[in-house]
């Protein structure tokens, strides 16, 4: 059980987000200019900072919910940290008038999605290895 995977990684980026809120980031200014990677002939094709946040919750959903399925040693400390994880987003959603965005609510419910995922997959991980006769 290693303290650094068992944090879920939609805290980092809740951090991450909440920095950048804070250091006054323009979310909605061009990061990337897209038009030399995909060809968009009569539109300027910008990925955006709060696009990139999108794009990151997706992949960490990915790496959570593969951290969930994989077998090994079971920690039911990085099921319980998802679900305060999502709890956090949620009050950081209601109490913060900087996170009343579209961007940051997509976040907080990919991290309930995790917290649900992960979940499930322990219960049916768990159901498979208890077979009762």
């Amino acid at each position: 059980m290693s303290p650094v995977r068992d944090i879920s990684t939609f805290l980092w980026i809740m951090l991450f987000y909440i920095f950048a809120k804070y250091a006054a980031v323009d979310l909605d200014m061009p990061t990337l200019n897209m038009n030399y990677i995909i060809w968009a002939p009569d539109d300027q094709f910008y990925l955006t900072t709060k696009d990139a946040f999108i794009i990151a919750g997706v992949f960490l959903l990915f790496i959570e919910i593969y951290k969930a399925a994989t077998y090994g040693e079971y920690s039911p400390l990085e099921t319980i940290i998802s679900f305060v994880t999502s709890v956090i987003y949620l009050a950081v959603f209601l109490l913060w008038h900087r996170a009343h965005t579209v961007e940051f609510f997509i976040l907080m419910l990919m991290s309930f999605i995790d917290a649900i995922g992960g979940f499930i997959i322990s219960l049916n991980s768990a159901r498979k290895d208890i077979s009762i006769k």
